[in-house]
């Protein structure tokens, strides 16, 4: 009895299941993974920088966009290459997010591996020179989050000194929650 058409379209995704998920690729889940981790601390850091940031973690903003609204906060690091590699990284998530067969893939790895080994001291470029893809993914990625860290630190004792004033400044409940003023006109 010959497969009718609707069998050989099970066929066909059954084996792209089979394919893409007999085995799981170290790489992509370092990169995923890591990803995930660097947008955790960029979150983390916008939920200092604004006092209602759930107005932004909730518009479905972008990691790209994210990572230039903490880039723009920042005093004095806004110009460093590092944030070239938070993009790079992304591109290669990216990448292998929304694609199952990436062919950009080895492009946007290879950029990450170039910032990556810009970043840090001749030594360790030396050291890690021939490290595999997912290793360098997995460096990067700490560099970023290390320094999205530092950023976070720096922020909090900011965030602490702006919560003094306003604490300072406004009127609040035995409860925490601020004083409402009554509304002239309204008795």
């Amino acid at each position: 009895m010959a497969k009718s058409a609707k069998d050989n379209m099970e066929d066909k995704y059954v084996k792209k299941f089979a394919e893409h998920l007999e085995k799981v690729d170290p790489f992509i889940l370092v990169t995923l993974k890591s990803h995930l981790i660097m947008e955790s601390a960029i979150d983390n850091i916008i939920r200092l920088i604004f006092f209602w940031p759930d107005v932004l973690l909730d518009a479905r903003m972008n990691f790209f966009q994210k990572v230039e609204i903490v880039r723009a906060y920042s005093l004095r690091e806004d110009e460093m290459s590092i944030w070239k590699l938070m993009h790079a990284i992304a591109e290669l998530r990216n990448e292998i997010a929304h694609n199952l067969e990436p062919r950009k893939r080895q492009v946007r790895m290879d950029k990450v591996r170039r910032l990556y080994q810009s970043e840090v001291s001749p030594d360790i470029a030396e050291a890690h020179k021939d490290a595999a893809d997912e290793e360098i993914v997995m460096f990067a990625s700490s560099l970023c989050t290390g320094f999205l860290g530092s950023h976070e630190r720096d922020l909090s004792g900011l965030r602490k000194r702006i919560d003094e004033i306003a604490d300072a400044n406004v009127p609040r409940n035995p409860d925490g929650s601020i004083k409402k003023k009554p509304v002239k006109g309204f008795g």
